[in-house]
Order: structure tokens, then sequence, then C-alpha cells
């Protein structure tokens, strides 16, 4: 996940000795990646048709990301939970889980994906459906390529790079997943995504078989390092794919007192095509955490606190999430694709 405007919001969240450790999450801890700009690729002829830059642009592993999040025997995580129900009464709020169990506490906070359980509570379970938008995205993590093949993956840039075709209405993103040595290709993984728009789609291609040979036929035709990325899958892999759906907070909601909200995909579902989604739920987290500390410290009520939260972050989210998806319309178009977000303000915090 690409994280840069966000950095700040996630320094003001970690304590002190995970501060001093940050770029431990990184794919690469030892690349600064805001020094490199990143490669946008003609998908037909190779030729780089821009770089864009970030004065701290990085990109960090889910699975290093969480690890490093959760470190502590002071926590409290339990997993493998499907939530059912949310209640809110005098005393609090009270959840209650698909195998029987249930937690309370002051508040919940549904950080709990793009289909929320939490905001389907809040704003109903029509109006809390994501909307589709006949994207199709392939996302596969990848390992056990060639030192040759792995180090063709990471010719023109280390770290990421982007292609988009100018006649087929797709794109694809190539990137490292896990750089644990340097020296040593063997151990390298790397993130392929692809995505396009129209048919086929994610219900036409159910068939892994199927799946796998539409998408090599399909990057076959795409410059390297990209070609070499997909067409060295083995024969027996199994892409996942997603139809392309978002969800944006346009409306306000009801927060009962400010025992309810959400975060993150939660609170704004949006395309990857911007890089903006980690960024925008580490920022609700350090505002959240900004206003639980002002609640236990009686400075304010959670009521106004909370309603404040999501007065910046509706607006906020919703603005990414119509910014991601003008950035994946444009780029279908290639007379417009210069004009699209990413050319014209990058990463940047819109």
């Amino acid at each position: 996940m690409l994280l840069h405007w966000g950095t700040q919001f996630l320094e003001n969240v970690l304590p002190e000795h995970l501060r001093k450790r940050i770029k431990e999450p990184r794919v690469d801890p030892h690349c600064e990646m805001a020094e490199l700009p990143v490669p946008h690729f003609n998908g037909a002829t190779g030729e780089i048709i821009a770089r864009v830059s970030s004065d701290v642009i990085t990109r960090v592993s889910r699975k290093k990301l969480r690890r490093f999040l959760t470190e502590g025997e002071d926590l409290e995580i339990e997993y493998g939970k499907t939530l059912r129900r949310v209640t809110v009464d005098s005393r609090g709020v009270s959840v209650q889980f698909d195998d029987g169990s249930q937690a309370r506490g002051d508040m919940v906070i549904g950080a709990d994906g793009s289909h929320s359980k939490v905001r389907e509570y809040l704003v109903g379970v029509e109006a809390a459906k994501c909307e589709p938008i006949g994207l199709t995205m392939v996302n596969h993590a990848a390992g056990n390529y060639t030192p040759e093949q792995a180090r063709i993956l990471r010719a023109f840039h280390p770290i990421v790079q982007l292609s988009i075709h100018p006649t087929k209405q797709m794109g694809a993103l190539l990137a490292a997943l896990d750089i644990p040595d340097d020296n040593d290709p063997v151990t390298w993984k790397f993130q392929n995504y692809t995505s396009w728009w129209g048919p086929p789609f994610a219900r036409d291609l159910e068939d892994p078989a199927v799946r796998l040979k539409h998408v090599k036929e399909t990057m076959s035709q795409f410059p390297e390092p990209f070609r070499t990325g997909w067409l060295a899958l083995g024969d027996d892999t199994i892409l996942p794919i997603y139809p392309g759906q978002q969800w944006a907070p346009t409306d306000a909601w009801d927060n009962r007192d400010g025992r309810v909200t959400l975060a993150g995909d939660a609170a704004h579902s949006m395309l990857p095509h911007r890089g903006q989604g980690l960024n925008n739920a580490i920022k609700d987290a350090s505002d959240l955490v900004d206003a639980i500390k002002l609640v236990v410290s009686g400075e304010q009520s959670l009521g106004d606190l909370i309603t404040a939260y999501e007065e910046e972050m509706r607006p906020r989210g919703a603005k990414d999430v119509a910014l991601s998806l003008e950035q994946a319309e444009k780029s279908r178009d290639w007379d417009r694709l210069m004009s699209s977000p990413i050319f014209q303000v990058g990463f940047s915090r819109s």
C-alpha cells in the first residue's frame, strides 16, 4: 500500500519506541522511495510517459504493517469474528457476533471494510451497499521468480511502476511486496495488479484456469517489466478477482451521540488508482485517538467530538472516492489521461 501524506498521522498515534522503527513495515526498508519518482508507462510502446514524485511517498507491506502495529502484550485482539448486531443503550454499546459471543464498551468504531456491517447499522442495508462501476480488478501476490526475472521486475524502479494502455481501456501495476535482502533476488516477492473496463467481468471468469489464461494473454501485450511479472506465473496460479466498487460518505448519519462511527474503508471505500485509501484510514485513526483523549480528559463530550470528526472526515473521504474514480475513468481515455488527478496533483492530499 502507498503511504505518503498519512505518514504524519501514523507517527501521531505510534508510541515512541515504534516511531523510531517506522521504516520496518516498508516493502524495502533500505530504499528511500521518495527520492525515486514513480514511472508511468505507455502499455503499448513501453515509453515512460510521466514520472510522478512525492516528498514523503513510500510503500508498506500490509502484512508487515499489521504485525508492526499489533506488537505488545497489552493488546487484546481477537480474530475470526463476524459481526451480527450493534445495540446502543443508556450504558454504552454492545456488539454480538455470529459465534454467540458479545462485547461491551463506550463506543464502536466500525473499521470493518468495504462491506461494513457497522455501516449497515448506521445508514441502513440498502444505503450501505457499495456502488458497482463496471471495472474488474485482479490483484495477486507472487514469489518464486528466478533471479533473472526478479531483476527485470525491479529494473525500471525498485518499488513500483504503473502502465496504462492507450487502446485497451486497462492498466497495470507492478510493485515490490517484500524485499528482505537486496542482494538475494530469490527472496523477493511482488504484487501484480491489473484492471479493465467492460467485459469480461468477474462473473465471466469464475473458472481459475480461464481467468489465468485471459489475464496472461492480455498482459503478454504489455511491455516489460509487466509482461514478465504475469507470464512467469505458474499454470496452477489462482488469481483473486474483484468487481470494482466504491462507497462515499455523502450524507450525515445518526452516530448515537458519538457511540457509533466509521473509519477506513467502512467510511470511504475507494478505488486504488490514486493510492489514497491507507492515508485516509490513518488520518481517521489519528483524529479518533485525539478525540478520545479529549473525552477521557473531560474537556469535551463524546457526541460533540465524534460529530466534529465525521464532519471533517465525510467530505475528505467523499472527495478522494470521487478523485479515485476520476483517475480510473480518465485512464481509459488516452486523450484525457494527462488531465487526470495523478498527473495534475500526484499523490498529494486532496
